[in-house]
């Protein structure tokens, strides 16, 4: 497959992830009380962890369901984009996909576990302190993966042009101060880091189709 075929199937895939991303957070907003899967990704009091584990079902399961497919979705997506512009930067291209392998394996262990809390929750058992902090370890480390990949993606990028320009600095800097923003709650600005999160990752698939849609032409014509 040449290039160009690559750079398109990465911006078809960078819709169908951002279409999954927002289907996620609408399952999780339009559900009472309101339900997100970061919601189990730190650590509070294990009594309300359960509770709030309990409350969730049925609406975090749509969410999980929403999210595994998203996963599939954005892995595709990054990885043909790493692909198509591999001849950029070779070195860089190979440290990005093997971190989107590592990181694909974190996320769905990550959803495995919240279903396992699920389904304890639901049998009428307490999460123990042992198996909360394995999901936020698991969660913690994922995000963190995710920022170190999407950084080094940044410098393989083509910063030419708009899109291009705000594609390389969203990378470079969005995750990257976002996941310390939640995972290390600074001054209680969790919530800003996981609004954050979710802007920078939808803004980022739009501007992912647009880039490589763009460069799809440009090899072609090349």
């Amino acid at each position: 497959m040449r290039s160009d075929r690559y750079l398109a199937c990465s911006a078809i895939l960078s819709i169908v992830s951002l279409s999954l991303l927002l289907a996620a957070s609408a399952a999780g907003a339009m559900a009472f009380p309101v339900t997100t899967q970061e919601q189990f990704e730190f650590i509070y009091d294990l009594q309300a962890y359960t509770r709030n584990l309990g409350a969730a079902t049925p609406a975090i399961r749509f969410v999980l369901f929403f999210d595994s497919l998203f996963i599939l979705a954005y892995i595709g997506a990054i990885c043909f984009a790493i692909i198509g512009f591999s001849g950029r930067n070779l070195p860089v291209a190979w440290f990005c996909g093997l971190g989107m392998v590592l990181l694909m394996g974190l996320d769905y262990l990550e959803n495995i576990l919240i279903v396992i809390s699920l389904d304890l929750a639901e049998a009428g058992e307490t999460v123990s302190a042992q198996v909360m902090a394995r999901q936020v370890l698991i969660s913690s480390m994922k995000w963190h993966a995710a920022a170190t990949v999407l950084f080094a993606l940044s410098f393989l990028l083509p910063g030419r042009g708009l899109a291009g320009f705000l594609l390389v600095w969203g990378t470079r800097l969005g995750m990257a101060i976002a996941v310390p923003l939640f995972v290390i709650n600074p001054l209680d600005m969790r919530a800003l880091g996981s609004a954050l999160i979710l802007l920078s990752m939808a803004a980022g698939f739009v501007l992912l189709a647009v880039v490589a849609w763009q460069n799809r032409h440009w090899q072609t014509r090349s």
